[in-house]
């Protein structure tokens, strides 16, 4: 979209110039903070935090000691193509390789204008080149501070950040509203369950294999060479009903070879193991030949639906189980020999189908939200590269 930008008046400036690294240290212990920031918990493609660790309950590694404060910018620098940047709106403590930053002078730069600097494409594709390492990319201070730009005046800097942070609040608005509707679809699929009353199973009964992905020492399988590599799932791929495959590692094609056992084929769902226990998604023919790191690989009978076992899985109904099977308290892990005490319910599968069906229909308004947000998606990236001009 046009923004009818005069840009003659703008300056070009480096990053330096204009921005400070904030580097406030503190003991997570003994700071009196509640909240911290690690990686996992900065979306890529969003500002807004929704997710946090608790200091004092979830696990903190030695390395978390930035104090940033609300409004302060965090740029994630491992893995820098995963595109992290985000704008807490609470204080709280961050790892070593999150840069906290914050504008030199408001005069210059409106910090409310400076997350917009780091989510171009631009910017994106400048931090992938000069970030320094192989399989844990990175990037440094002294190559992010001479990251080059043009700088608006400030009457341009806030109507840009004002439209800006519209999208970005209507984003949210709508991630609301598909989080409500795939609760409604949920909520009806774990009360048609309880109508049912029907007789409960353990789960070998009607699974016929229980397995589980590459467990020890994955990392010795692994290669840089994306194009000829074998993608492998983490969990941090899976989520409930779905994938997000922006991080993924690969595996060498002989490797993988010799890896069958974990080999995703279509129709098997994969179940979150460690974190989010018990997260389930069914494995599309896109995702097919796929391999898999430390997730269940379940293959249901010929009796069951591969639809139904996840809608199981991810309902509130089949939580409850995965939840009093879980094991740890900072960290739930769920393991085979606990997916094998499950009870699922013995529906006939024209009883699954039918519910699967009905299920699916209630959340088709949550997957019309997704598809809003991907519009929104692109009409953020087509504003931010009508500022700052895009990856080249």
């Amino acid at each position: 979209m046009s923004l009818s930008l005069d840009k003659t008046t703008w300056k070009r400036v480096t990053l330096k110039e204009v921005v400070r690294h904030v580097t406030d240290r503190v003991d997570a212990e003994t700071s009196g903070l509640e909240r911290f920031l690690a990686g996992e918990h900065i979306p890529s493609g969003s500002l807004s935090i929704t997710d946090w660790g608790v200091i004092g309950r979830d696990p903190i590694g030695p390395m978390f000691y930035k104090r940033f404060k609300p409004g302060h910018v965090l740029y994630v620098s491992r893995r820098t193509y995963l595109r992290k940047v985000a704008v807490p709106q609470f204080e709280g403590i961050t790892g070593e390789k999150t840069f906290v930053l914050e504008t030199l002078d408001e005069n210059l730069l409106l910090q409310e204008f400076l997350p917009f600097v780091l989510s171009a494409e631009r910017f994106h594709a400048y931090a992938i080149a000069h970030s320094r390492g192989s399989v844990n990319p990175y990037l440094n201070w002294g190559e992010l501070a001479a990251y080059e730009f043009d700088l608006p005046p400030l009457d341009e800097q806030r109507r840009l950040a004002d439209l800006l942070w519209a999208v970005e609040r209507h984003r949210l608005t709508v991630t609301d509203s598909k989080v409500s509707a795939a609760a409604a679809a949920d909520a009806y699929f774990s009360e048609m369950l309880a109508r049912h009353a029907a007789e409960l199973v353990p789960a070998p009964d009607v699974i016929d294999e229980m397995t589980v992905g590459v467990v020890v020492k994955p990392t010795q399988y692994y290669t840089n060479d994306r194009s000829a590599g074998v993608p492998a799932l983490r969990g941090l791929n899976v989520l409930p009903g779905g994938f997000d495959l922006t991080d993924l590692v690969y595996f060498r094609p002989e490797s993988a070879a010799d890896l069958q056992k974990s080999t995703l084929r279509e129709g098997d769902i994969v179940v979150i193991r460690t974190g989010r226990p018990g997260d389930a998604a069914v494995v599309p023919a896109e995702v097919a030949g796929y391999n898999c790191i430390d997730l269940i690989i379940v293959r249901p009978g010929q009796h069951v639906d591969s639809k139904f076992v996840e809608l199981f899985l991810n309902s509130g109904y089949g939580r409850a189980q995965i939840t009093r099977r879980s094991a740890g308290t900072a960290q739930q892990h769920f393991n085979v020999g606990a997916l094998k005490k499950v009870q699922i319910p013995a529906l006939s599968l024209d009883e699954q189908r039918v519910l699967v069906s009905a299920t699916t229909a209630i959340q088709s308004a949550s997957d019309r939200f997704a598809d809003e947000l991907d519009s929104l998606r692109v009409v953020r990236s087509g504003m931010l590269n009508n500022v700052f001009g895009g990856a080249g």
